[in-house]
This record gives C-alpha cells, sequence and structure tokens, in this order.
C-alpha cells in the first residue's frame, strides 16, 4: 500500500473515530442535564421518608407531572431533616438535589450556610397566596406545611378523657408517652408549658423546666419506639403528644385505639418548608414545582390526603377534613419563633437531660 492511501486511510478511521465521540457526548450531556428518552427533565425532591412519601406522591407529585408532563419528579427519601441537610452539604459542590422539604429551623441553618438558592417570584407566582407566617422575608423557600402539636390518647386503655395539655399532670403514673428533647415535640412541649404558666420562653425557660420535671412518675418512655402512634396504638402508654399529620393517619388505620384530641390550651404549630437547592442546574424546574406545591389543588389535596394545615390563604378544605386539623388564623395558636429556637436547642436539650428526665 502506498504512502498516500495509507494516510487518505487513517484520516477516514480518525473521522469515523471523532463522530462517533461527538455522538457519545451529546449523548452523555443529555444525560447530565436532566433529560430522558421522553424527552423530560427530571427534578429531584428530597423529603421525608414513609407515609410522608406515600401521600405526598400520590396527592402531590402525580398532579405535577400530569400538569407538567415535560417533567419527571424522582424523590428521595431521607429519615429527617437533619439527615437531608447533611445530604446536602456534603455535596454542596455539586448537587444531585433540585428541592428539599424539611424543618424550617433546619432549613434556616441550610439558607445562613449558603445550601439554598432565593426564588423568583416572577418564576413562583403563587407566593402571593402563602399566609404571612409561612413566607420568608428574604425571599427563600416558603412554608409547604403546617403542623401542629396534639394529645393522643387510646381510649380503650386510657382511665379518663383529656382535653388540655395541662391534663397531662393529672394522668395516672406509668401512662404517658413524651418524646423528649432534642426531638421537636418535646421542644414543642415546653413551649406551650412556659405558655400555660404565663412566662414567655424566649426570657425564661426555668419555670417550664421546672415544671416538664414533675411529670416524672406519670412517663413510662421519654424515647417511645418506633414511635408515639405505635406506643399509644399498642397500649404501651395510654397518652402521648404528637404530630396532627401522622397522628390523623395512624388514627384511620387503627381501629379505633388512637385517638387524637386538639389541645383546648395552646396550638404550636411547625412548619415545613419547600426550598431550592443553590447550584441546582434546573432552576426552572425546581421552581415550577415548588410553585405547584403551593397551589390552591396542590394544598388541597394533601391537605385531605395527611390532615396537614394548607399555608395558601386560597385552599378550601371538606368540613370533614377542616374539623381535623389546626387553623391557622386560630387565637390559641402560641407562636413559636423556630429559627430564633434553632439557637437555643442545645441548651434546652442539656436542661431536660438534667432537669426533667434526669432530676
Amino acid at each position: 500500500m502506498s504512502t498516500n492511501r495509507r494516510l487518505t486511510r487513517n484520516k477516514r478511521l480518525l473521522t469515523i473515530g471523532a463522530s462517533i465521540v461527538a455522538m457519545g457526548t451529546l449523548a452523555s450531556c443529555a444525560s447530565s442535564g436532566g433529560g430522558d428518552a421522553d424527552g423530560q427533565t427530571t427534578i429531584t425532591v428530597l423529603g421525608y421518608t414513609a407515609i410522608f412519601e406515600d401521600n405526598f406522591t400520590q396527592a402531590v407529585i402525580e398532579g405535577f407531572e400530569a400538569q407538567h408532563p415535560e417533567y419527571n419528579v424522582e424523590y428521595v427519601p431521607s429519615q429527617n431533616s437533619a439527615e437531608m441537610l447533611g445530604k446536602l452539604r456534603s455535596e454542596a459542590s455539586n448537587p444531585t438535589v433540585d428541592v428539599a422539604i424539611l424543618d424550617q429551623s433546619v432549613a434556616n441553618t441550610g439558607i445562613q450556610e449558603g445550601v439554598f438558592a432565593q426564588l423568583d417570584e416572577a418564576a413562583v407566582p403563587n407566593l402571593a397566596n402563602v399566609v404571612d407566617m409561612g413566607l420568608n422575608a428574604e425571599g427563600y423557600g416558603p412554608a409547604m406545611t403546617f403542623d401542629n402539636l396534639v394529645l393522643l390518647v387510646n381510649p380503650e386503655e386510657a382511665p379518663e378523657e383529656i382535653s388540655s395539655i395541662q391534663d397531662l399532670w393529672d394522668a395516672p403514673d406509668n401512662s404517658v408517652a413524651i418524646p423528649a428533647a432534642p426531638d421537636i415535640q418535646g421542644i414543642a412541649l415546653t413551649a406551650l408549658t412556659a405558655n400555660n404558666l404565663g412566662a414567655d420562653y424566649q426570657e425564661d425557660i426555668q419555670p417550664a423546666i421546672d415544671e416538664l420535671a414533675l411529670l416524672q412518675p406519670k412517663v413510662t418512655s421519654w424515647d417511645p419506639q418506633p414511635d408515639v402512634y405505635q406506643t399509644v396504638t399498642s397500649g404501651s402508654a395510654q397518652y402521648a403528644v404528637g404530630w396532627n399529620a401522622r397522628g390523623q393517619v395512624f388514627s384511620d388505620q387503627s381501629d379505633g385505639r388512637l385517638q387524637v384530641v386538639q389541645p383546648d390550651d395552646g396550638i404550636a404549630f411547625q412548619v415545613n418548608t419547600i426550598n431550592m437547592v443553590e447550584g441546582t442546574e434546573n432552576a426552572e424546574g425546581a421552581q415550577a414545582f415548588i410553585d405547584y406545591t403551593l397551589s390552591k389543588e396542590s394544598q388541597e389535596s394533601f391537605s385531605s390526603a395527611m390532615f396537614y394545615a394548607p399555608t395558601v390563604k386560597n385552599a378550601e378544605l371538606p368540613e370533614e377534613v377542616q374539623a381535623r386539623v389546626a387553623d391557622p388564623q386560630d387565637p390559641n395558636i402560641v407562636e413559636i419563633d423556630w429559627i430564633w429556637m434553632a439557637d437555643q436547642r442545645d441548651a434546652w436539650t442539656d436542661l431536660w437531660r438534667r432537669t426533667v428526665i434526669g432530676g
């Protein structure tokens, strides 16, 4: 073979090889951009596991995908907000998550660390419908759900009815289950106890701590396993404090062995926020999804499925659902500054360990 023919053949092989590499590169680029074979863009959402994931998928994600066929939502479950923040911190330089749903106080830590991005009001028009209590003044993720602390009762085992937080102090010995601080349920109970004593929890929490210590003989577990709902349903405890949303869902599954009571001496809201992750390459899709979660349709659907209170002004719930959720306008609400609380949680936990549990 002549030199010229050999060079011509080699050039052809190089051209074919370059074409193959280019095609592979294009395919790779399409994949890394979140596209799939159907031309959809994937939105990755990080949120709570178990019954939250199941209900959120059916009530929110499926509705969003039906309205936005250009998107596919991949849900990544996590046990709690602290675990979520740890994941987001570990991949801050190359995030794999677009949207995260987590507790307000933990989300605020993420905001301070630059984990979350501010939202564009034009891209999330439903922000205008969020109640004032659910808005972030600096434009970060708003409240997606409101939950509230309730009393849990096993009516088949409990010797008497209760209607208020203060009734726990009159319960029989070894009958009450309370998730102790640092669990947020214990933290909320502390703020409600301070309110019932006429004390300002931000000024002096010691009176509430001393009062909670008087519950020691009443409490059968400060760390109910697997959770307070199963503990009461099984009869291991006759009374407990827990969250309304999960309490209502488990009550429906308990064959009458779990009753949820809204306390008449104070309502403590817990807030779950929905946030766009800083550095996402899919800000448009992330904000479209956040906007849908704040829509009237989505809020009504998720509240009806899991009994969270809506965070938007225009939601209208069926009467039977409305009767089982707290109203954000209820005058019995005890306002808790969860962002302030994030800095006090360790100190309060220490007081619980030394005085409430160990005293």
